[in-house]
C-alpha cells in the first residue's frame, strides 16, 4: 500500500506531453487515447498499462491540457495531467 501511495504521488507530479498531428485550428487528425498516454507514462519510467487509465474524455480530438485517472491499486487512484501539443 505504501508503494501504491508513493506511485500516486509520483504520477501526480509527472508532466507529460503527447504530440499529435493537428490542423491550423487545433483539431487533431485522429485522436489521443489511453494507449498513447500509457506509452508516455511508460517512457517516464512507470509500469502503467492502458487498462489502468480512465480518460475524462474518451477520445481527445483537440490540442490542450487534460487529466486522466490512473488506477494504481485497489481503491488507490492517481490523477495525471498531460498536454496534447502539435507534432
Amino acid at each position: 500500500m505504501e508503494q501504491a501511495e508513493g506511485l500516486v504521488e509520483a504520477l501526480s507530479k509527472l508532466k507529460l506531453t503527447i504530440g499529435a498531428k493537428a490542423g491550423e485550428n487545433g483539431k487533431i487528425f485522429g485522436s489521443v487515447n489511453a494507449i498513447q498516454l500509457a506509452e508516455s507514462i511508460q517512457k517516464a519510467g512507470y509500469d502503467i498499462e492502458r487498462k489502468q487509465i480512465n480518460l475524462t474524455d474518451d477520445h481527445i480530438k483537440t490540442l490542450g491540457t487534460y487529466t486522466a485517472e490512473v488506477k494504481v491499486y485497489k481503491g488507490v487512484k492517481a490523477t495525471v495531467s498531460f498536454d496534447v501539443v502539435a507534432d
